[in-house]
């Protein structure tokens, strides 16, 4: 067999096959994911997206297959050949349904709001689990047993929770928090501990919380499961924006309810984040020591919009109360003063 033969040839093939690979991914599987996002039925996306990572795979397997059936190789090197293409095989496809399963998981997180399916926690789980039947098919397609594996797994293992307690409560806690669906990854909640902000992440170790000044912070999972947590996403994420004012003795009541209501009116039209449709309104609630107090009541779409309709409703409401002449009194105390006994 000449040098042409037995070298030159297997290379060419096995090239042409890793050729023909990079032009379906880059080219042919490109269009198709053109396609696939004109239409409305997105899984379609999804299973193009995960097809592409493993076609060079597959075409590495097609060339291994053309060189097993036409280079009349000795029966050991066929034999060889044969076990590495099962195995090219079986990890593709690991690949691909991994990709599929964590492609899914992302799909229903950007469609279904109460799924909290963006963790990285989750999509771990499902690559690991995917990848350890892909290793467990291998293995049984090698003709490994794998029953002492499993054995010395369960042994290692029970040490490792031994020596690793603290790391399982976190992911055993990230799992149940996953599985209430109480706190999902773009919640903004806020601790007992008073951090706040929104969530980014949920890991395997720890929660990740955004907060609001661009900083992390990071609370690790049986942490979380054990503070107590206010999410102002659930059951829904508007919220009451409550601002509290005081006039003065003198004022007209009448009047300031209306002036004050047409300002807190025109910042729930006017200002972003501001619920539109909702009527705001204005409650006496006491006496102070200096002014005749109320709250207003308005209406924001979530927690963080209620800045700056505070911000603008303090501005025009100020504007508002020079020039209708009402007064937002200073803080005040009579003192009278006795001249006791002659």
């Amino acid at each position: 067999m000449s040098l042409i033969e037995r070298i030159i040839i297997p290379l060419a093939i096995i090239a042409g096959a890793l050729l023909l690979g990079v032009f379906l991914r880059n080219v042919v599987f490109s269009y198709l994911q053109k396609l696939a996002k004109r239409t409305k039925w997105r899984f379609d996306d999804v299973v193009i997206d995960a097809a592409r990572s493993g076609v060079i795979l597959w075409s590495l397997a097609v060339g291994l297959y053309v060189l097993i059936q036409t280079q009349g190789l000795s029966r050991n090197a066929a034999e060889i050949l044969s076990k590495a293409l099962g195995v090219l095989v079986i990890f593709s496809v690991t690949v691909v349904v991994s990709n599929i399963g964590t492609g899914i998981i992302e799909y229903y997180r950007s469609v279904i709001v109460g799924l909290a399916s963006a963790t990285s926690l989750l999509k771990n789980i499902i690559r690991v689990t995917v990848y350890s039947i892909g290793v467990l098919i291998i293995l049984d397609d090698l003709h490994i047993s794998i029953a002492p594996l499993l054995t010395a797994l369960g042994v290692g293992g029970l040490a490792i929770g031994l020596g690793l307690q603290e790391t399982l409560s976190n992911f055993f806690s990230g799992l149940q928090i996953l599985a209430a669906r109480q706190i999902q990854v773009g919640n903004y909640v806020r601790l007992s501990t008073g951090d706040e902000g929104y969530v980014e992440d949920l890991n395997w170790r720890a929660t990740v919380i955004r907060t609001l000044s661009g900083n992390h912070v990071i609370v690790p999972n049986k942490n979380i499961a054990s503070l107590i947590v206010t999410n102002y996403e659930r059951p829904m994420p508007e919220v009451s924006v409550s601002m509290n004012v005081g006039v003065d003795y003198s004022s007209d009541l009448d009047k300031v309810e209306a002036v004050t209501i047409e300002v807190a009116r025109d910042v729930q039209k006017t200002v972003a984040g501001a619920k539109r449709d909702f009527e705001p309104f204005i409650r006496y609630n006491q006496f102070g020591d200096s002014s005749i107090d109320f709250s207003v009541i308005m209406r924001g779409n979530s927690y963080v919009d209620q800045y700056l309709m505070k911000h603008e409703f303090i501005k025009r409401l100020k504007a508002r109360y020079d020039k209708e002449g009402i007064s937002i009194p200073f803080p005040a105390r009579t003192v009278y003063m006795s001249k006791g006994d002659a």
